[in-house]
């Protein structure tokens, strides 16, 4: 049975995005809502977590530590339709995750739509794992929604020119088309409260047709993919895309796991409830 917080954050979505709606992505509604974002999920820093801004050599984002030192980073690629997210609006989630592993984060702010077009965002953090590759002997990645694509395509083209890959991967709701091709994005849109059904591919590519596996993990090889973990809710648009992720992987002989977090909708950790605490504590486990 949802918690109470579950149930409100179902309530709360319902408000902006109603079952069947359609609206396309334009500049202004971007821009609105990385401001909205940032002000409704604004956190204090907690006075045991240091945050330096990071922005240097192409790499920009936000570093997070509570120690000096540490041998081993999380890369950190918050969601967003490539258009709408962005580095202050998931802290919180970074915060919380900082406090369960014993390792820095760091939350790369990567360029999206309409000030960029792919791959730009591809290489941002491209760049930014080189960047750590020079500070740290460990690196793990967690992406959610298009943060959660961006690490699979991140790690795909490291596999494909033989560049040492991060000890473990996380996704949640991961995004392995971009366009409308898997039957949840049709059944599931009056059930997901954060996301309509099938529709346009965002704008922020121009070919999303194209095979490529940079554009869509679902044409990617995923031998020798490291190991893998990947959350979801039974209730998203995008729930067929985690199955096809854990099949094409299974297929390869990749160490995979797969939760489906039942009655629960589309990177549901961002919302403050008994349930993200639970998947928050999962992830953690699995980098531990």
């Amino acid at each position: 049975m949802l918690s109470k917080e579950a149930q409100e954050a179902i309530t709360f979505s319902r408000n902006f995005i109603k079952p069947g709606q359609k609206f396309p992505l334009t500049p202004e509604i971007a821009a609105h809502a990385r401001k909205d974002a940032d002000e409704g999920n604004a956190v204090e820093t907690p006075a045991d977590i240091q945050l330096e801004n990071i922005a240097e050599n192409g790499v920009a984002g936000e570093l997070y530590r509570t120690k000096e030192a540490s041998e081993s980073v999380l890369l950190f690629m918050h969601g967003g339709a490539y258009a709408t997210g962005s580095v202050k609006s998931r802290q919180g989630i970074c915060f919380k995750l900082l406090k369960r592993l014993e390792f820095d984060i760091f939350s790369v702010d990567y360029a999206q739509w309409p000030e960029a077009r792919h791959p730009q965002a591809h290489e941002d953090v491209v760049a930014a794992y080189t960047w750590l590759e020079k500070r740290y002997q460990k690196i793990y990645v967690f992406g959610e929604s298009a943060g959660a694509t961006l690490a699979l395509t991140l790690v795909l083209d490291r596999k494909a020119k033989n560049l040492a890959l991060p000890e473990k991967v996380s996704v949640f709701s991961p995004v392995m088309s971009q366009l409308s091709i898997l039957p949840s994005e049709f059944t599931h849109s009056e059930r997901d409260p954060m996301l309509i059904g099938a529709g346009d591919p965002v704008p922020y590519f121009d070919e999303p047709e194209k095979r490529d596996p940079l554009i869509s993990p679902i044409y990617g090889d995923f031998t020798g993919f490291p190991k893998l973990q990947i959350n979801c809710g039974s209730e998203e648009v995008k729930l067929d895309h985690a199955k096809v992720l854990y099949t094409l992987c299974q297929q390869a002989g990749t160490d995979v796991s797969l939760d489906i977090w039942r009655d629960l909708f589309h990177v549901f950790i961002l919302f403050d409830m008994p349930e993200t605490e639970k998947a928050l504590d999962k992830i953690a486990d699995f980098f531990k």
